[in-house]
């Protein structure tokens, strides 16, 4: 693939604890926490293959009540082998909240709240000089510290791009679709037109819904203080990229303060080769939120041709801090309806 970067379709980093970097998957959800919020993320993917991934994400977004009106900032950063091409990306994010009121779609009662969500961001992509390239090798090894080919001779690759997304949800469910990339910025190292490689548009789909288990008759009881959240939270989130398609696919346990989690990556029914099946991996997790501050780990488990005995599988931390005090936080996610997706 490496040999090819000018006409590879790549795909944008990703996160197993997809909630946990909710920025990151559409900006619909800066301020959905209507409080200020930082998130910190930290993904190492396939640490025991030469062709490694390493992922940092930080994000901080705050909620105007009295505009309805959010803003976000988030900054990723993708590299791609250590001392390899690496990705930085800094967005700038501006949501706004409505209240639908009591609407049905094919007689079923759909969620109220409407969130909308754009994005402008700039990317910078740093050169591929450090990398190796074929006509540095024999049959014997490295021949040479230097590579004729036209991509060491450019240096970094920066672009601007555009996202945008709606994310509708009540007490019990969301809905949520979001488009990266629909600038289509040029990507390629070459700077002439032959080299022209359009970064794919990423289209997400994020769905689920809370259900509470043996909540009280009265509601005011889950805003008292000793109150302990029990629920299950079934969701998915399907991606599509170029010609790559993506399902996490499982459900979250909580039982405040812990949150654990199992989930499924692959897509089965779609095949990029009869050969090989559409299996990536199986996804736990587990979490700890202690008032208004959470933290959560995730392993990947490879279970695609890969092996996880070569892989190593996949580790990911998140950091969630919301700066108010948790009995001012319940209040306001009542008195707002609060978006239900799990904490992690």
């Amino acid at each position: 693939m490496l040999l090819i970067l000018c006409k590879a379709q790549a795909q944008d980093a990703q996160f197993s604890q997809y909630y946990a970097a909710p920025l990151y998957i559409n900006p619909a959800f800066a301020g959905s926490d209507h409080t200020p919020r930082l998130v910190l993320n930290y993904r190492r993917q396939w640490q025991g293959l030469d062709a490694s991934f390493t992922t940092y994400s930080g994000s901080f977004d705050h909620y105007f009540e009295n505009f309805n009106s959010s803003i976000g900032l988030i900054y990723t950063y993708d590299e791609i082998s250590n001392g390899g091409t690496a990705t930085q990306d800094v967005g700038l994010q501006y949501a706004y909240e409505m209240d639908l009121g009591q609407w049905w779609l094919f007689g079923i009662e759909m969620p109220k709240m409407l969130r909308m969500g754009l994005q402008g961001s700039y990317v910078l992509r740093s050169s591929v000089s450090n990398l190796t390239f074929g006509d540095q090798f024999d049959n014997n090894g490295i021949i040479s510290t230097t590579s004729n080919d036209p991509t060491t001779a450019v240096g970094g690759v920066n672009y601007a791009n555009v996202a945008a997304g709606a994310l509708l949800y009540d007490e019990y469910m969301w809905l949520g679709f979001s488009a990266h990339n629909l600038t289509r910025p040029n990507q390629s190292f070459l700077a002439n037109a032959e080299g022209e490689s359009r970064l794919p548009i990423r289209y997400t789909l994020q769905a689920g819904v809370k259900i509470p288990i043996g909540e009280s008759d009265n509601w005011r009881d889950k805003y008292r203080s000793g109150y302990r959240e029990m629920s299950i939270s079934p969701t998915i989130l399907y991606k599509h990229q170029g010609g790559f398609d993506q399902l996490d696919a499982g459900v979250y346990w909580t039982y405040s303060p812990f949150t654990l989690g199992l989930f499924y990556r692959g897509l089965p029914i779609k095949k990029v080769d009869q050969l090989v099946s559409n299996n990536e991996s199986l996804i736990a997790m587990a979490g700890l939120r202690l008032r208004n501050f959470s933290l959560g780990y995730s392993y990947d488990f490879t279970i695609s041709k890969l092996t996880n005995a070569a892989t190593t599988g996949v580790h990911e931390i998140s950091l969630r801090i919301n700066f108010i005090s948790s009995e001012k936080w319940g209040v306001k996610r009542k008195l707002s309806g609060g978006l239900p997706c799990p904490s992690l």
